[in-house]
């Protein structure tokens, strides 16, 4: 009776064994899974806007965690292409004022009314890459955004020192 007992113990332990690692398993491959699904999969499409955005700031600098900084996330179909326009209206330093534009390959929209905080940038910075392009109020920020993938994108802009900017921003078919 007692090696009944002991054997009987030796299945509930193998069985209990064998759950774990089948459970083990399926946590795993389910975490993969959801790590391998590209950011932009369940983003849908932006269709056309057109909207304006107004602010002020003190300091230029875009690692400077407060600098107040403009964004425009938006995504685009598989083989669409659409044009994101920024044209200043109104800028401190008149045509001497300017701003850079940064792009970014994925879909961010952590700020509100399209303006946030150099430090809510941070855990991206390192994918945000420089155009080498600037916005001046006789020169608007113009780019093409389209592939045969559908692909997301955020445009960066920082609001410029010195006193109130206005920028203009549209987003339509190419």
């Amino acid at each position: 009776m007692w090696q009944e007992k002991q054997d009987g113990m030796k299945l509930d332990k193998k069985f209990l064994a064998i759950t774990a690692v089948v459970i083990a398993v399926f946590v795993l491959a389910g975490t993969a899974t959801l790590y391998n699904v590209p950011r932009n999969a369940t983003q849908t499409t932006t269709e056309s806007f057109d909207f304006t955005v107004s602010g002020s700031s003190s300091c230029l600098r875009f690692l400077n965690s407060s600098v107040p900084t403009y964004y425009v996330p938006f995504t685009v179909a598989a083989n669409q292409n659409y044009q994101l326009t920024i044209n200043c209206t109104k800028m401190p330093g008149g045509a001497s004022g300017w701003t850079d534009v940064y792009v970014y390959d994925g879909y961010w929209d952590e700020g509100t009314n399209h303006t946030c905080k150099a430090m809510d940038l941070y855990p991206i910075l390192n994918d945000i890459q420089a155009t080498n392009l600037e916005v001046k109020i006789n020169q608007p920020y113009v780019g093409n955004f389209g592939d045969s993938i559908q692909k997301s994108y955020t445009v960066f802009f920082i609001i410029p020192p010195g006193g109130q900017s206005t920028f203009h921003v549209t987003y339509k078919p190419a």
